[in-house]
């Protein structure tokens, strides 16, 4: 069943009351009164009305132009007056609704348009006019074509086969720029993506070449196509789509969007169509998804991101030489000058758009490639020369950092979102899971980072960890100026991960000294004495898992800081330096540090920071076989960590202490008392829900050690616990869990005691 002229009178006609005396002609003329009233015409001649009705002829041009330009009102009215004669009306609202739905001459993105305009099931009066003026339009605007016995309906929208030669007459293509170059790989790429699926989105971050990658495209393929379409994305696809065709005789836009639909999916894969610029989500957009549907080619760019759809992301040029191949487009540079270049380069962070400029700078003769890398090292604001470069068609004349900022728009971003970027300058590069950094920023949900994700200023990788790009790492830094006010949530964080181990469980300990080096780095502190004790604390982290290039810049960073007046930053420093001499085997310095960290640390009233200088000191008394003086040095410590914790105060710092006393107590041949002491911290521990840290791992590979040595076969249970803990927190291949098996294999062979039968420790240890 077709939706056309014959089928659509002939519903109403069977649900008319009195249809015996109701006839054919008085339904078309009460149905069509304003097109006759119009034209000054009486009636419907009864020889029309019946030739109508078998199809043996079509509606009149002027009958179906006149209601492709009237006012919808015009026919719902004259439908209103049906109404009251139809004596089942849902089942009328059933029958047309199925007359739709089930008719394969309308294209599905057709049907479903006109389908949610109207409900699927009668609901009033309204809704029935409503439907009845869907069906009624499509019947009398439709195309029909002749046949054996009359006319029948054709594919919709046929009926726009004359202004073909219109279609995308205004299209706003213009051709990529001359110094378009270094593309062929990607041009060949989203060529083959473009042959596999009917739509492609080119994506990438603002400035990386996409429009001009889209026309280098069209360049070389729109002779593949019968009609082929170039448009800016103004906020509105309906818009663009109902005036793809030049002078349109419709005035209604609804309706010019609707054949114009029905054109494109008429002509298929005749049709290649460029959408540049559509920076926004399907959402924003109700008609995004009719494109979908369409079998015809088509393409947008957006600097958005979008997920489960056929996207292809532009990047970075591929290869140096292609970089200096774009320069030489503007710039006849010397051999001699490569090196100056490609430090250019760098500097800009290989992003396309920036390199242009760099080298519209050199063309215009404000720089030589010396002078402009040496200018660079002050970044993008040090340069004040104003110079015009076009973008999106628009030519502009400001300086390097103004055209580069214009791209991204940061400052127009609503507070929370400018607060979200300045944290988010010391995501890794390599990536970090969104829900970690959502963790670490103080987010209580992810969907502003997801939000940061689309607008195409935080970049997604394909298993689900985020960064920013260099460009926008520069950008924010100059633009939004984090400091460690606005960044205090994640400073907060960072400092609880790496004194506390709170979050040990939520990120990898790689990502985590990456986070830290741009943390230190990026983030201007707004006390200097503040920051010093922040560095500090990252190098516990950097301590903790054994980093010592991450110790040795840390401590670097410490020196260039240090107030040798403050007794606090100088007690941190110097217990910073001994576990940096301590990590390279030279025990007597380390000890000698350690002990002035301690004199330091008296001077000043913190008990955790005497309590901590105390129980380190020990620890290195002990590495020195001076254990008289170092268990009275763990006996003090432990005596104020006592005490602190009696005053309400957590912390990890407590059961470290305890872990080297008790290993102290073990050596002099105190087995019990030791075995007690960790036992005791891995119940207290494990009581607090703590059962996932780095210390209860370590409590539970010390006592296994300790079993081992005392031919315990519990020994086994406690290490397995331990390894998992450890492998799960840094990785199997961490240099802390391989020191942990290399020293759990040293007390097996020591011992004599073989745990290897323990299926699982035997897998641990000869991972």
């Amino acid at each position: 069943m077709q939706c056309d002229f014959q089928n659509v009178t002939d519903t109403l006609m069977r649900n008319l009351a009195s249809s015996t005396t109701v006839y054919y002609i008085n339904l078309l003329n009460t149905l069509f009164a304003a097109y006759l009233a119009d034209a000054h015409i009486y009636q419907f001649e009864r020889f029309t009305s019946a030739k109508l009705h078998s199809g043996t002829i079509r509606v009149s041009p002027e009958m179906s132009e006149f209601y492709l330009n009237a006012d919808r009102e015009v026919l719902c009215k004259d439908i209103a007056e049906l109404l009251p004669y139809i004596f089942d009306q849902p089942n009328t609202y059933k029958e047309l609704y199925d007359l739709i739905q089930y008719d394969d001459t309308l294209s599905a993105p057709l049907r479903k348009e006109i389908l949610s305009r109207v409900p699927k099931q009668y609901s009033d009066k309204d809704s029935l006019v409503n439907m009845i003026y869907e069906a009624v339009f499509i019947a009398v605007t439709r195309q029909y074509e002749k046949a054996d016995k009359g006319y029948v309906a054709s594919r919709y929208a046929a009926d726009a086969v004359p202004f073909r030669d219109a279609l995308f007459a205004n299209s706003e293509y213009i051709a990529p720029c001359r110094h378009f170059c270094g593309r062929d790989a990607e041009l060949a790429e989203l060529h083959s993506l473009v042959q596999d699926n009917s739509t492609v989105i080119v994506t990438g971050i603002a400035g990386i070449g996409k429009s001009e990658l889209v026309r280098a495209y069209a360049e070389r393929h729109k002779s593949e196509y019968e009609y082929f379409g170039y448009y800016f994305y103004k906020g509105s696809l309906k818009t663009m789509i109902a005036n793809i065709i030049s002078n349109p005789v419709m005035t209604d836009e609804n309706e010019r969007y609707r054949r114009n639909m029905e054109l494109l999916a008429s002509l298929d894969k005749s049709v290649l169509l460029i959408i540049d610029n559509f920076n926004a989500s399907p959402e924003e957009d109700d008609c995004f998804y009719d494109l979908l549907d369409l079998d015809c080619k088509v393409i947008f760019t957006s600097h958005m991101h979008y997920d489960d759809l056929c996207v292809y992301e532009l990047t970075e040029f591929r290869s140096n030489e292609l970089l200096l191949q774009l320069i030489g487009k503007f710039y006849e540079y010397k051999n001699n000058e490569q090196d100056a270049l490609l430090r250019i380069v760098e500097a800009v962070d290989r992003h396309t758009f920036c390199v242009e400029l760099c080298a519209r700078l050199m063309h215009k003769g404000f720089y030589t490639p010396k002078t402009l890398s040496a200018k660079l090292t002050g970044g993008l604001k040090s340069i004040l020369e104003r110079f015009s470069a076009t973008k999106d068609k628009h030519p502009k004349k400001k300086t390097c950092y103004d055209h580069i900022k214009d791209l991204f728009g940061l400052i127009e971003l609503p507070d929370e979102y400018r607060n979200a970027m300045r944290m988010l300058i010391a995501a890794p590069c390599s990536g970090i899971r969104k829900d970690t950094m959502a963790v670490l920023m103080c987010l209580d949900n992810m969907v502003m980072l997801d939000e940061l994700v689309e607008l195409g200023l935080v970049h997604e990788f394909a298993n689900g960890t985020i960064t920013l790009h260099p460009m926008l790492r520069t950008l924010v830094k100059s633009e939004l100026k984090p400091d460690s006010e606005n960044c205090a949530p994640l400073i907060s964080s960072v400092r609880a991960v790496c004194i506390n181990e709170q979050a040990d469980t939520e990120i990898d300990a790689e990502k985590m000294l990456e986070l830290i080096d741009f943390a230190v780095r990026d983030i201007e502190y707004r006390n200097q004495r503040e920051q010093f004790i922040f560095v500090s604390d990252c190098f516990n982290f950097a301590d903790r898992i054994g980093s010592i290039p991450h110790m040795d810049s840390l401590i670097t960073l410490e020196k260039q800081m240090l107030d040798t007046e403050d007794a606090q930053q100088n007690a941190l420093y110097l217990t910073d330096m001994a576990a940096c001499e301590l990590h390279r085997n030279n025990y007597p310095r380390a000890l000698a540090l350690q002990e002035e960290a301690v004199q330091n640390a008296m001077q000043f009233s913190d008990s955790l920071l005497q309590a901590n200088s105390l129980s380190t000191y020990g620890y290195f008394l002990i590495l020195v076989n001076r254990k008289p003086e170092a268990l009275k040095a763990l006996e003090q410590s432990a005596a104020m960590f006592q005490k602190i914790e009696a005053d309400g105060v957590f912390t990890y710092d407590k059961y470290r202490t305890t872990i080297i006393y008790a290993d102290l107590l073990f050596s002099l041949g105190q087995h019990d008392a030791a075995v007690k002491l960790v036992s005791s911290a891995e119940s207290t521990l494990n009581e607090m829900q703590l059962d996932h840290t780095g210390v209860y791992a370590n409590c539970k590979f010390t006592l296994g050690i300790y079993r081992l040595c005392l031919h315990d076969a519990a020994a086994a249970d406690d290490l397995v616990c331990a390894f998992r803990i450890l492998i799960d927190l840094y990785g199997a291949e961490s240099d802390l869990v391989r020191l942990r098996r290399g020293e759990a294999q040293k007390y097996i062979a020591q011992t004599g005691f073989d745990l290897t039968q323990n299926a699982s420790l035997l897998q641990l240890l000869e991972k």
